[in-house]
């Protein structure tokens, strides 16, 4: 193991170069001098991030290691690379190349794993990976290609057997043959445990566990015929790179260590138990430092009531926020499916607002917004400068039941895949946040697509075209750029690397987009646009809610107060001046089924959604630096007040 020794000298020049006056706290120092094998438990706001860019400012010092050795980083979004690129500035051209890594999870798998595997497997490289509804649609019609009616196909026969024995009765051929291949795109192949499951209603059952079994072969066959075609998915793709690391588990992981002596990876709660395994297969810790920055109280799945994957192996704890105050975190803290002392920022007592609980009868929650709203103006949070508020819940909607939309019935969750390419009157309605699912899946391209098409709406509503008389497309227009003024083009890229970072802290970046559009058509076309009178570019100035939400619809308004409306799992990671989490219902209601907790409380053996409430109400709890609120049923309140009262929590009607 490559031996290194961390000096104060070392975490003093860390903290001069990220802005820190005050230092780093012990445990903190203790986390940047750690050289060995540990994972970091780092509770949220607590700028866990801040220290792993401390520990690589120290590494980029040694930099280059002896022997050619290199630097591994591995994130999860190219979002995260960016903010590395950023903050380090001149201090990341050293990490960023040879024979150091810095890449995401998927790309760190794909290049290092799954692309080698492909050529020994298939003896061919990967064409296209897909989305899964995307493969999905291959995978039936390469079922149907291989298996025609009456063929005798045993997976044929396992889909006909998943069928109501309605439709089968009823002799409609059109309608069973719809409805078997609704059955196998539900399939997939889990390889942690090499089991096809049925994936319905955001559970998974085991399917087909017999890989003896005709049906099995058959459904793997169609795998296979899609991979010699060079077509997968990510489930396929990682699937491939773990049977490649088994098959060379000792190759590689010597290759690894060899090559990487510090592997850090960033936001280890969200790696998947699949991606968990290949890590562990290539990373050897006894000769390897390997460490895991993360927190597994933060894993919430929109697709699977599931716990997380990661384990944390002799861990570091980092348990006082920058974020929250010290009542936030007394009540978050309880929470917890594994508390372990978490702590908030002290403060003077005048400026504290404990957290309330609003609660309501027969589910009628419909002065619950008002009544955050009041208590937001009450406190008069809505007087500070760069404030967010939002309310959150698990459910959007749901028949006959409490949801999201229960609180408030315009709720819309557009569907963010459309609304990326998709043309708007105003410049801010470019510059806005994108949803998770959106920016997980195509990283920092989603938003540079936004901001490309932003310029060409612009170039469109004043009539400038290409030197042949048509509107520029993206790719056109990046080319005209880089020809006629590659400086201008370096400086653009680099912009865009930068406003993404403060979208995703729901900054505004409005006024300076505004100059970089004006400076690229002058430039490039001598056409002087007035900043001040442009419609296109002034159509939204002072509207705040378009700056941090996703759509104007999902915003509750008390005169001129704004409160977003979004879903738990979209607010992941972000920060909010005062959060609401709502009550919603599924199996059962989410606040109610974890009084236990929320009062102090802890329970041996919970069914698992009662888990995943827990781990949702965790997440949203510790969004807010101010204020947190939450739903309850009255009730349940006044049964349990004395003990919610003890740690903090106040009925909204002491206050208001």
């Amino acid at each position: 193991m490559y031996n290194l020794s961390v000096t104060d000298e070392d975490i003093e020049h860390a903290a001069r170069i990220l802005k820190i006056p005050s230092g780093f706290d012990a445990q903190r120092v203790d986390v940047i001098k750690c050289m060995e094998s540990r994972d970091i438990v780092a509770c949220p706001g607590s700028g866990k991030t801040t220290v792993l860019l401390a520990k690589l400012i120290i590494l980029a010092r040694n930099l280059p290691l002896k022997n050619n050795k290199g630097i591994c980083i591995i994130t999860h979004t190219n979002v995260a690379i960016d903010e590395i690129k950023e903050r380090l500035g001149d201090k990341a051209s050293e990490l960023l190349s040879y024979p150091n890594y810095v890449g995401t999870l998927h790309s760190f798998i794909s290049q290092f794993i799954a692309s080698p595997a492909f050529v020994k497997y298939y003896s061919s490289r990967i064409s296209r990976i897909f989305e899964v509804d995307e493969y999905k649609l291959r995978l039936v019609r390469k079922f149907k290609s291989l298996n025609p009616p009456f063929s005798g196909s045993k997976l044929d026969g396992f889909l006909y057997s998943k069928l109501n024995q309605k439709l089968k009765d009823s002799k409609d051929n059109t309608a069973i043959k719809n409805a078997k291949e609704d059955v196998l795109r539900s399939l997939e192949l889990d390889y942690t445990d090499n089991i096809i499951k049925r994936v319905s209603f955001n559970k998974k059952t085991n399917a087909i566990k017999n890989s003896n079994a005709d049906s099995y072969r058959e459904y793997i066959k169609l795998i296979d015929e899609l991979m010699n075609e060079g077509v997968s998915s990510y489930n396929e793709l990682q699937g491939l790179a773990l049977r490649y690391a088994n098959e060379f588990e000792k190759e590689l992981s010597s290759l690894f260590s060899e090559r990487f002596p510090f592997v850090f990876v960033d936001e280890m709660q969200d790696t998947s138990a699949l991606q968990l395994q290949i890590l562990e297969k290539v990373f050897d810790r006894q000769r390897t430092i390997f460490q895991c920055f993360g927190d597994p109280q933060q894993t919430i799945y929109e697709s699977e009531d599931k716990g997380c994957a990661w384990h944390p192996r002799k861990p570091l704890f980092i348990k006082n926020s920058n974020r929250m105050s010290e009542s936030i975190a007394k009540v978050a803290d309880v929470v917890a499916l594994e508390p372990y002392g978490m702590l908030g920022i002290e403060s003077l007592k005048d400026d504290i607002c404990p957290p309330i609980i609003i609660t309501y009868k027969d589910n009628d929650v419909s002065h619950v917004l008002e009544t955050f709203a009041n208590l937001i103006i009450r406190y008069q949070l809505n007087k500070r400068g760069n404030t967010i508020f939002k309310a959150v819940g698990m459910v959007k909607a749901k028949n006959g039941e409490l949801s999201i939309t229960s609180y408030f019935p315009e709720f819309d969750k557009q569907n963010t895949n459309k609304k990326v390419n998709k043309d708007f009157t105003e410049l801010a309605s470019y510059l806005v946040k994108l949803d998770k699912e959106v920016v997980d899946r195509e990283d920092i391209k989603a938003y540079y697509k936004r901001f490309i098409l932003a310029i060409l709406r612009f170039l469109r509503i004043r009539d400038i075209k290409t030197e042949e008389g048509k509107f520029f497309s993206n790719v056109s227009f990046l080319k005209y750029l880089r020809e006629k003024d590659e400086r201008l083009y370096k400086v653009v890229l680099r912009y865009f690397a930068r406003i993404v970072l403060h979208i995703e802290e729901n900054k505004s970046v409005l006024t300076s987009f505004k100059y970089i559009l004006a400076i690229i058509v002058n430039r490039l076309f001598n056409y002087k646009t007035d900043l001040l009178k442009d419609k296109f570019i002034i159509g939204t100035a002072g509207s705040s809610s378009i700056i941090v939400g996703e759509s104007r619809k999902n915003t509750y308004t008390l005169n001129d107060l704004s409160i977003e409306i979004d879903s738990v799992h979209g607010v992941k990671g972000q920060t909010h001046t005062a959060t609401l989490y709502l009550e919603t219902f599924y199996f059962s209601k989410t606040n109610e089924s974890i009084i236990e907790f929320l009062s102090g409380g802890q329970r041996p053996d919970i069914e698992e959604y009662v888990e995943k409430h827990i781990r949702v109400a965790y997440v949203a709890m510790t969004r807010p630096t101010d204020l947190l609120c939450i739903v309850l049923n009255e009730k349940v309140f006044l049964e349990n007040k004395v003990k919610l009262n003890n740690l903090g929590w106040i009925h909204y009607k002491e206050i208001i």
